[in-house]
């Protein structure tokens, strides 16, 4: 039986450069292409619950996998973070050390699977795929177009 993966999406936009917004959660590989991949490859609409978002506002993204539910992941993310905080303090001469950590904030989820964005995502919103280009590239249609004058001919 095949394990369930998660998928889950990060982006940057022009007006949020430095924060990241969580997208998605919790996606099985086809809706991540439905709600995401397909829209963002033709630089359309994210729809985010009550929300819309243009593809072509995005100038950074991460595709996230996960072999357990994103509160899961969070979850264990907060204690592993909390962990090494105590470890610091214990070995510090300071007083006490303030941070929150990890996992707290929803897009913390980059910090805790792997980021598949490569296998999904290539250059930027709206940008066609490799595939895209090779098979409306101008070569292949002057090479296609020789092939069936040749075809005719014969």
């Amino acid at each position: 039986m095949k394990q369930q993966i998660y998928f889950h999406v990060v982006a940057w936009t022009r007006q949020s450069t430095e924060d990241p917004i969580f997208l998605f959660g919790d996606l099985s590989e086809t809706q991540l292409k439905r709600q995401f991949v397909r829209p963002y490859r033709i630089g359309g609409k994210l729809h985010l619950g009550q929300r819309v978002l243009n593809a072509a506002e995005l100038t950074r993204v991460m595709i996230i996998e996960t072999l357990e539910p994103k509160a899961e992941v969070l979850k264990a993310l907060q204690e592993r973070s909390l962990r090494q905080i105590e470890e610091v303090n214990l070995h510090t001469s300071w007083e006490y050390w303030v941070s929150t950590g990890y996992g707290w904030d929803d897009d913390d989820i980059t910090y805790a699977g792997n980021d598949v964005t490569a296998r999904y995502v290539r250059g930027r919103p709206g940008s066609p795929s490799l595939l895209y280009q090779i098979a409306h590239s101008h070569w292949l249609r002057v090479v296609g177009a020789g092939l069936v004058l040749l075809a005719i001919s014969a």
